[in-house]
This record gives C-alpha cells, structure tokens and sequence, in this order.
C-alpha cells in the first residue's frame, strides 16, 4: 500500500473534476509541461503517477521497519521534485529522475539520523519485531538483519547496494540515479558489496543466506 503524504502536496488542491481526470495525461512530457506551468493538476497527476515508484526506492534503501518516518520521506521528495522539475531537461527521464530525488531525499535521512544519535542517552539495540503476511519468518529476519549491517555502511554506498542488490537497477540506471558515471558507481558498488560481504560472513543467518542465493524484497 503507497504511503500518503503527511498533508497535500501543492497548497492550492485540484479540484475533483481535474482529478478524475488525471488518468487522461497520456506521457510524461505533457505533465512535464504542465509541472513547468506550475498547473495544479499536473502536481496531483506527478504524485498520481510515481508515488508508488518513489516510495519503492525509499524503502529499498531505508527499510520501512527502521525508518517509520517512510510517509514524511515520500512528501518530502515530492516537494524536492516540485521545487527543482526545472531542473529536468529530458522529459522521457522523468522516472529515474524521481528514483534520483528519492535517492537524495534517502541519503540527508540517513545522514540525519546518524547526526542525530549522539543526542540519545538511550536507544533499543533491537527493533520491535515487523509481521509481514505471507512471508516466511527466516525471510524476514534475514531481511531485518540486512538492514542492520546497511546501516553500518557510508550512505552512498549503501544507496548504490540497495538499488542494485535489493531493487535489482541495471548498473547504468543506478550511475543515473545517484549522478555519477558508470566507472564510479562501479567503485563505489565494489567497496559496498566487500564491506557488506565481511559483516555477513559473521552472521550466521545472513552467511546462510547468500550462500543459498537469497534476496531480499519485502
């Protein structure tokens, strides 16, 4: 289920006739244009669009079970990609540019909340434990510890792992996503996957786990 913004995106809501018609805005460089325009349907329309797709990349980065603020995350990329769509100059890009804002938007989470934990006197060294219906409980618990050793790693190299190894991004799509060229993205996975792989061959759950080829996409 696509999380919903903590309040609505544009100031000025459309109308429900504009709404029912959102499913009308055939390609991305029509909303484009209208996003450009500052149209108020063509803000409703973009979320309409690619909420699930910004919410998606968010969670594969993040986890939704240790970032329960998944719902602010998500308005806040849309306001990003509201604020700078001039940015875009190719319309036809507009879905990895949206992977790209939430990617960003990912990484200051994650810098954020490393900034923020010298302030805690305390914090749980577990998690509540997270049911998800219709997924074994090794999975999950293999998923839960996943999480936990991504969180060791430096925030760009963890974006570039859970893109790559949990969303499953072509290598190319992922040096677009996170601005870079082909060869430092390749660096950069590289020292992602040799830390990760070091951690992992000390747990017993996850060792077990990539020795089977498990993947993680709950």
């Amino acid at each position: 289920m696509v999380a919903s913004p903590r309040r609505p995106l544009p100031e000025d809501r459309a109308p429900e006739s504009v709404v029912r018609a959102l499913p009308f805005v055939r390609n991305d460089a029509s909303l484009v244009a209208g996003l450009r325009a500052g149209e108020p349907w063509a803000r409703a329309a973009l979320f309409d669009r690619y909420a699930p797709l910004v919410e998606r990349t968010l969670r594969r980065i993040l986890g939704k079970d240790r970032h329960t603020e998944l719902a602010d995350l998500v308005h806040d990329a849309f306001v990003q990609a509201l604020v700078s769509i001039h940015r875009l100059r190719d319309a036809d890009a507009l879905p990895a540019w949206m992977q790209s804002v939430a990617a960003h938007t990912a990484y200051h989470a994650i810098r954020a909340r490393r900034a923020r934990r010298w302030l805690r006197f305390w914090e749980p060294t577990t998690l509540p434990d997270v049911t998800v219906d219709g997924v074994e409980p090794h999975v999950v618990e293999a998923h839960r510890r996943t999480y936990a050793l991504l969180e060791r790693l430096p925030a760009d190299e963890r974006i570039a792992f859970a893109l790559r190894h949990i969303e499953g991004l072509e290598l190319g799509r992922l040096a677009e996503i996170c601005g870079v060229s082909l060869a430092t993205i390749k660096r950069r996975l590289a020292k992602a996957e040799q830390r990760f792989a070091r951690a992992a061959k000390r747990d017993d759950v996850l060792r077990e786990w990539l020795e089977e080829g498990g993947r993680w996409t709950t």
